[in-house]
C-alpha cells in the first residue's frame, strides 16, 4: 500500500525537558523512532510548594500535541503489534483523544487509520477537535446510527481485517482477552514512572479515569521504593474501584499490601460533575492549564472543598493535557484534508 504523506521533521533544541522529553520533532520514522523514548523518565515539578508529574511531557510532537501516559503506552501497543499490518482500526466517542492518538501514531509506524463513530455526521463530527485531528492526519471514518459505546466496539470487530491492527477502547489490553504476562508489561512500562518521586512526598493525588494509568502507579508503588504513605484519587467517570483490584490481583499485585492509605472519592457519584463535563481550571497563575475532562474536576473539587497543602509533601499526577490543533499544523499530512472522509 502507499504510506501516508509525511510532513518535514521540525527541529527543536531542548533545554530542560522543554515541556517534552523528546529533543526531535517529527511524524517521520527516518528522523526519530517513538519507541525508544517510551522508557525515559517525565520530569517533575514544583509549582507553590506542591510537585506535579508532568507526563504531558511525553510529547513527541511538542507540548500542545498528543501526549501523556496513554499516548506511551498506545506507541508501546502498535510497535509491538505491526508487524503484518496495514491498517490501524479503532472506536471511541468524538470527544475521545483515542481518535487523534491512534491516528498520529498509526501515521508514525505507515499504518493507514479507520476510525468508527456514532450518531453524528460529516459536518458535526469535524466540530469536535479530536475528529479534526485525526481527519487531518488522514484518518477515514465509519458513522454508525448510535454512539453507544458497545455498539461502537461491535462494530470495530465486525470491520477487523487480518491485516488490521485494532487499538481496544481505553487504549488499553483487557485482561479478559489477554494473557498475564501482555498486561503486566503493558503497567510496568508506565510503573517505571514513579521512580524520580521527590522523597519529600507523602500523598499522591491521582484522577481516575479509565484508570489504567492508575493501575501503572499502583504498579510502580509495587515495584519501586517510594516515600508515598497516602494515595488520593478522583473519579471523573463510572466507578472503577473493583476493576482497579481485579487488575492488580490478575497481574500479581495486592494493593491491600502496600502499605499505602488509599482514600477514593468519585466526582460524578457524588454530583459535582459527569464524564462529558468539561471544568478548565489553571493552577497558581496560569502556570498549569489542566485537561478540562479529567485533571480540571478533580483539581477545581479539590480547592473547593480539600485545598492541597503547599508543603512540599503532595504529588499531583498529570495523566495529560488536552491536545491543541493549531500546534499540530506544521505535522499535518500533505493533503491538508478538512473534511470527513467516509471509508
Amino acid at each position: 500500500m502507499t504510506r501516508p504523506a509525511l510532513s518535514p521533521s521540525v527541529s527543536l533544541v531542548t533545554e530542560v525537558y522543554m515541556d517534552t522529553i523528546f529533543d526531535t520533532l517529527s511524524l517521520n520514522r527516518d528522523v526519530i523512532r517513538w519507541e525508544d523514548y517510551i522508557g525515559k523518565l517525565t520530569p517533575v515539578e514544583n509549582h507553590q510548594g506542591v510537585w506535579f508529574k508532568r507526563e504531558d511531557y511525553f510529547a513527541p510532537l511538542g507540548y500542545g500535541g498528543p501526549n501523556g501516559s496513554k499516548l506511551r503506552q498506545l506507541i508501546w501497543l502498535v510497535n509491538r503489534n505491526r508487524h503484518g499490518k496495514e491498517y490501524i482500526l479503532s472506536g471511541a466517542s468524538v470527544k475521545s483523544p483515542q481518535l487523534s492518538m491512534t491516528t498520529i501514531v498509526g501515521s508514525h509506524y505507515y499504518l493507514q487509520t479507520e476510525l468508527v463513530i456514532g450518531a453524528t455526521n460529516t459536518t458535526s463530527a469535524l466540530k469536535h477537535p479530536n475528529v479534526a485531528i485525526a481527519a487531518r492526519f488522514g484518518a477515514k471514518f465509519h458513522i454508525v446510527n448510535v454512539a453507544y459505546n458497545p455498539y461502537l466496539q461491535k462494530t470495530v470487530n465486525e470491520l477487523k481485517r487480518e491485516n488490521t491492527l485494532v487499538v481496544e477502547y481505553g487504549i488499553t489490553l483487557e485482561h479478559a482477552k489477554h494473557d498475564v504476562e501482555s498486561v503486566k508489561k503493558f503497567h510496568v512500562l508506565g510503573a517505571e514512572q514513579v521512580k524520580n518521586i521527590p522523597t519529600t512526598v507523602d500523598t499522591l493525588i491521582v484522577p481516575a479515569g479509565s484508570c489504567n494509568s492508575l493501575v501503572s502507579v499502583l504498579v510502580g508503588l509495587a515495584m519501586h521504593p517510594t516515600s508515598v504513605k497516602k494515595l488520593r484519587t478522583y473519579g471523573i467517570g463510572p466507578e472503577k474501584v473493583d476493576w482497579v483490584r481485579e487488575r492488580m490481583r490478575y497481574i500479581g499485585f495486592d494493593i491491600d499490601k502496600l502499605g499505602i492509605e488509599w482514600r477514593h472519592i468519585n466526582l460524578q457519584e457524588i454530583g459535582y460533575c459527569d464524564y462529558q463535563m468539561e471544568i478548565p481550571f489553571d493552577w497558581g497563575n496560569g502556570d498549569i492549564k489542566f485537561h478540562p475532562t479529567y485533571e480540571g474536576k478533580m483539581m477545581s473539587w479539590l480547592a473547593k472543598n480539600d485545598p492541597i497543602p503547599r508543603d512540599d509533601k503532595h504529588l499531583v499526577w498529570i495523566v495529560g493535557s488536552r491536545p491543541d490543533p493549531k500546534v499540530l499544523e506544521p505535522f499535518f499530512s500533505a493533503s491538508e484534508r478538512d473534511s470527513v472522509e467516509l471509508v
